[in-house]
């Protein structure tokens, strides 16, 4: 988890919780929104390092590394779990049953929940009680994380301070990918599927992220439909994953927006390092440009509505080249 970068990118939200400690005016309840990457969590984590931490949160001492590391008695944190798209009630009971009971450890309590914008109204309502009356008289702080801040029931956004979580700028991303040594193409690629730098990281050094780039760019040699066929045959028990498939499509969904806006001399392209073959193909296939972007965006959106990977590869096969 890196705190740091959120600390960084998200300097005036950090600001404003440390004056808020330094004053001795932090809220009971915090509601923390904005995309997926932007640091959300990570600031979570670093204002339960400064509740605790004597030096406003250094991340550096013990305290702070048990508190980032999950293991701090009174920091709890509940996430979307593993298969299930939702926070689920059950988890918002169990929560509360856990600090129902005294801690071992004096101090504030803290709980993170991580896509409170996914549960339910009822699992949310149930938490209105819960945030303005603390069990047992311990000080407790809510920390709310939200992707859609419409999603989450006016009451609870009516007893939280609310903090935007601005997108960080998808260049800085990439820099500092370049930075830590992935390549330029890797960079852009990755940073273009998530907004998180630690994903990004992880991503790149991921085998499927590796196949799927390859087999991308050899997608775009391919203008033969012979040839076409015999990808798709190669290829089609791989992108019978969504997460392989998904990748495939949003990087193909780039080259086409690039192939359709690029004109001589034009440096504003996203896949700069695909400069020659953007060009190619754009003179080859210019008056169909529109036809398949649209096509492949339409894809796209039926993925994500759980239509058949397999069944959307093969058309996307079958209309691309």
């Amino acid at each position: 988890m890196n705190v740091k970068y959120a600390k960084d990118n998200q300097n005036m939200i950090f600001n404003i919780l440390k004056q808020a400690k330094k004053q001795d005016r932090l809220s009971h309840a915090y509601l923390f929104y904005g995309e997926e990457g932007t640091g959300k969590k990570e600031m979570a984590y670093a204002l339960a390092c400064m509740i605790y931490c004597d030096n406003d949160g250094c991340l550096e001492c013990d305290t702070c590394k048990n508190i980032l590391e999950g293991n701090h008695m009174n920091v709890d944190y509940i996430g979307i779990e593993a298969n299930k798209t939702m926070i689920s009630k059950d988890q918002i009971t169990n929560l509360q049953d856990e600090f129902s009971k005294t801690s071992l450890v004096d101090g504030t309590r803290i709980y993170i929940v991580d896509g409170i914008d996914t549960a339910s109204m009822a699992a949310q309502n149930s938490l209105l009680k819960f945030i303005e009356e603390p069990v047992n008289q311990t000080p407790t702080v809510g920390i709310f994380l939200a992707r859609d801040l419409s999603n989450v029931v006016t009451t609870i956004q009516s007893r939280c301070v609310l903090e935007h979580f601005k997108t960080i700028p998808i260049e800085k991303n990439i820099n500092e990918l370049v930075d830590s040594g992935k390549s330029l193409l890797d960079s852009i690629l990755a940073a273009n599927l998530t907004n998180n730098l630690e994903e990004a990281c992880d991503l790149i050094e991921s085998i499927d992220f590796n196949k799927t780039r390859d087999l991308f760019l050899e997608l775009l040699n391919i203008n033969k439909p012979k040839t076409s066929v015999m990808y798709y045959l190669n290829n089609q028990s791989f992108f019978s994953n969504q997460k392989n498939l998904s990748m495939l499509l949003e990087w193909i969904i780039l080259f086409l927006e690039d192939c359709n806006l690029y004109q001589e001399g034009n440096d504003n392209l996203i896949l700069k390092p695909l400069c020659d073959k953007i060009k190619e193909y754009k003179r080859k296939n210019e008056r169909e440009l529109k036809n398949k972007l649209k096509m492949t965006l339409d894809l796209f959106n039926k993925l994500k509505y759980n239509v058949s990977a397999k069944n959307i590869f093969h058309e996307l096969i079958s209309n691309l080249i």
